[in-house]
């Protein structure tokens, strides 16, 4: 199982080009062993042994000419698999990394603890054995990761699955209205400060956590347009932690470079100038009330985007510095 924009192999059309994974399979269509090349050098072999509802795979480096991973797999009568243990990642100079996962299904819904057992090697003596427990459950073709009280942290959707050896793209499950979610979540926070006389607010884009400040400073100076000079009043846009992966998701699947929301995700761009003038229009802004899109780097699409969501009387300042 693979989630996001992961990617199990592909179907290549011109051998001779290149490729990443050659495989190879018995009569009953049972991969036996698949080979992984890297820059075009066979780097990887891989075998896989089938012996009584249970899979064993052994990686062998041809580089490091060794054994590097040795796991097993374990499934039950209807072939779903139940468990999953890996012994140490054999490569590693400094910890021995034991891994494993539980599988368990109930009704629609299959849950999955993953065990990660750490074990320092000599070089590493002074650091200490510890065990990572992680517990998720899929549910509607999405993963998502459970806090110790089972309750939902963070998910990701899950983009396709394996049948009979082939990959099928699994359908999204119904969209989660992000930038709906983002404006009244805005609006929430802008209720909270209408008896604050805000001459600016910033809408800090630097990450996918997206923020709002303000100051009520009116004079023009640096004080007023670099959000470093403000007091800590900053509000989290996102209240689910969750929308922030739904909306990097989003973004991902529309082109946006989701490390520069400013500059290179055009989409995102469009549609926060949309919400800001919404909010105008609701009169949750007010027009003497400039509002910033940025980062934290002041660039000429800030400034572009400056003019298209305020009055020109309320930024001159701000172009001024």
């Amino acid at each position: 199982m693979r989630v996001t924009n992961c990617t199990i192999g592909k179907e290549v059309k011109k051998p001779e080009n290149g490729f990443d994974y050659k495989y190879y399979f018995d009569e009953n269509n049972k991969i036996l062993l698949s080979e992984k090349y890297l820059s075009g050098r066979l780097s990887y072999i891989n075998f896989y042994f089938y012996l009584d509802g249970t899979i064993e795979f052994i990686q062998y480096s041809c580089e490091d000419k060794k054994i590097t991973i040795i796991s097993k797999s374990f499934y039950d009568e209807q072939e779903r698999i139940t468990r999953y243990i890996a012994a140490p990642n054999l490569y590693r100079d400094f910890y021995n990394n034991t891994e494993e996962h539980i599988f368990r299904y109930e009704n629609e819904v299959t849950y999955i603890t993953q065990i990660e057992y750490f074990h320092p090697t000599k070089s590493f003596i002074f650091s200490e054995e510890r065990t990572e427990i992680t517990n998720m459950k899929v549910l509607d073709n999405v993963l998502y990761y459970l806090d110790d009280n089972q309750m939902v942290e963070s998910f990701y959707p899950i983009r396709f699955k394996l049948v009979d050896g082939r990959k099928v793209n699994v359908s999204l499950p119904k969209r989660v209205p992000v930038f709906k979610i983002i404006k009244e979540s805005m609006v929430k926070i802008l209720q909270k400060w209408k008896d604050i006389n805000k001459s600016v607010i910033w809408i800090n884009c630097e990450s996918l956590d997206l923020e709002m400040q303000y100051t009520t400073l009116n004079e023009d100076t640096e004080e007023k347009w670099n959000i470093a000079f403000y007091d800590s009043n900053e509000e989290k846009i996102f209240e689910d932690t969750s929308h922030r992966y739904v909306l990097e998701d989003l973004l991902i699947n529309n082109g946006c470079n989701i490390d520069d929301l400013i500059n290179e995700s055009n989409y995102f761009v469009k549609k926060m100038i949309k919400i800001i003038k919404e909010l105008r229009r609701e009169g949750y802004i007010l027009d003497n009330t400039a509002v910033i899109l940025s980062d934290l780097e002041i660039s000429d699409n800030t400034l572009n985007i400056a003019k298209k969501v305020n009055h020109k009387d309320t930024i001159k300042g701000f172009f001024a510095d």
